[in-house]
């Protein structure tokens, strides 16, 4: 994977950034058919293709132009497989939650079919937190879930995330209601785990 700016790698999966030959996967990933949009948000509005193509010409944009590649940390990222690595299997990313204090929110994706049920989302989400941490200040870092996404809320339990938040029948996903839940970790209760990512 010598061609690519690797973040970290942790059990056969990497996370790595991203580079233009990734848009088409993206794009393709993108659309509206795909089925990690039935996990993934499923309350949240789905992108047009045009809407769609609009977002990655402006992330074209950035890479061309070496915006992407100066963030620090970098805001979003790729997922994929150490024996693949031209192949994106899912995303990650982190937005603000609050600027003003430092408040990290993480957001993780694994578009693949194929390979969810694998420990894809647990590794990836265990590089993204060690290089969050590793590259900032911040004392905490979380993401957000509904209470039918089982997958999600184990890739937390898994990493010793403490559910901090649930908000009782706050979505409607399929004409049935679900809790919105939070997902934290303390800098000091991360730093205490027996199992880290290989940062590059």
């Amino acid at each position: 994977m010598s061609a690519y700016r690797v973040i970290g790698r942790s059990d056969g999966v990497a996370v790595r950034a991203y580079e233009e030959g990734d848009l088409e996967a993206y794009r393709r990933w993108l659309q509206p058919e795909q089925d990690w949009h039935r996990w993934d948000g499923p309350y949240f509005p789905k992108l047009s293709s045009s809407e769609i193509d609009e977002r990655l010409d402006r992330f074209r944009g950035h890479i061309a132009s070496g915006e992407y590649a100066a963030e620090s940390p970098l805001a979003r990222a790729v997922i994929v497989m150490d024996e693949e690595p031209d192949a994106m299997v899912g995303s990650i990313s982190w937005h603000w939650e609050s600027e003003e204090s430092d408040w990290r929110r993480m957001g993780l994706t694994v578009y693949d079919p194929a390979t969810r049920g694998r420990g894809v989302g647990t590794e990836a989400l265990r590089i993204w937190t060690d290089y969050l941490f590793a590259a900032t200040e911040v004392v905490r870092l979380d993401y957000s879930t509904w209470s039918g996404n089982s997958r999600m809320l184990g890739v937390g339990h898994r990493l010793g995330f403490v559910e901090e938040a649930r908000f009782r029948n706050a979505r409607e996903v399929r004409g049935a209601r679900y809790d919105s839940v939070v997902m934290g970790v303390l800098r000091a209760e991360w730093d205490a785990l027996p199992v880290h990512a290989t940062l590059a």
